[in-house]
């Protein structure tokens, strides 16, 4: 590289101080090294700059990732933007949309509003479990001891072992309060027990044949002994099956 030729002029007289002539020198060197950066800056403005081949490969990785992070928060505005739409319609159809009518269970007149019992009257099971749960002292001076012919529905099939009596519960209006039938042992079967999971209620005859006496949903007519209510159950005992469709 040129740089050029510098003519400084210094007097080298013999009154030339010490002082003067180490300023001198100083400003020599500056002016050589400010020389020597601006052919330098001129040389590099005419150079292309390059980089190694890993460094530009790893920059086109990160930029093609930059894109795609571009693109996936794109879709998902968009997604958030439909969901946000589909929850707007949502809301309208549901505001819109008629209430639900409210489920009705078994209304019965209050106790208290009945006529006078009669001996052997048939009540029906939704009927006697709701006066017990309105109103169970109301219940027991009309009920308590009065022989009643229930008619219901029957739910399940109660039978502890090795006892020959057997109970038959009828459906009530809710969980709160059920109907327990405490039936007889009847004599014609060798024994009584239930089948099909205890869905169904058979009696055992002699030579082992089966003889279905009643299952789970039929409609029943069931005579008993009213004993009011013990716990959440009202119970009847010493009761017949009397019909059974």
């Amino acid at each position: 590289m040129n740089l050029g030729t510098f003519d400084v002029a210094v007097p080298l007289t013999p009154t030339l101080s010490p002082r003067r002539g180490r300023v001198l020198a100083k400003l020599l060197r500056n002016l050589v090294l400010v020389t020597l950066i601006i052919g330098a800056f001129s040389v590099n403005g005419q150079d292309t700059v390059t980089i190694p081949k890993s460094r530009l490969e790893e920059l086109q990785r990160k930029e093609a990732e930059l894109e795609r992070l571009k693109g996936d928060l794109k879709d998902t505005k968009g997604e958030n933007a439909k969901l946000k739409k589909q929850h707007e319609e949502d809301a309208v159809k549901i505001t819109a949309a008629p209430a639900a009518k409210p489920v009705v269970t078994h209304v019965s007149p209050p106790v208290t509003s009945l006529p006078p019992f009669k001996p052997g009257e048939t009540i029906d099971a939704m009927d006697l479990a709701n006066y017990y749960r309105a109103d169970a002292n109301a219940a027991d001076q009309r009920f308590r001891k009065q022989v009643l012919r229930v008619e219901g529905e029957i739910s399940a099939f109660e039978r502890l072992p090795f006892i020959s009596d057997f109970w038959i519960l009828l459906k009530t209006p809710d969980r709160d309060i059920r109907l327990a039938c405490e039936m007889i042992p009847l004599e014609k079967y060798g024994s009584v027990f239930t089948i099909k999971h205890g869905s169904e209620l058979v009696g055992q005859l002699s030579g082992r044949n089966r003889v279905p006496i009643a299952k789970v949903g039929d409609r029943v007519v069931i005579e008993g002994k009213c004993r009011g209510l013990s716990d959440t159950t009202v119970k009847l005992s010493g009761c017949e099956l009397k019909s059974n469709h």
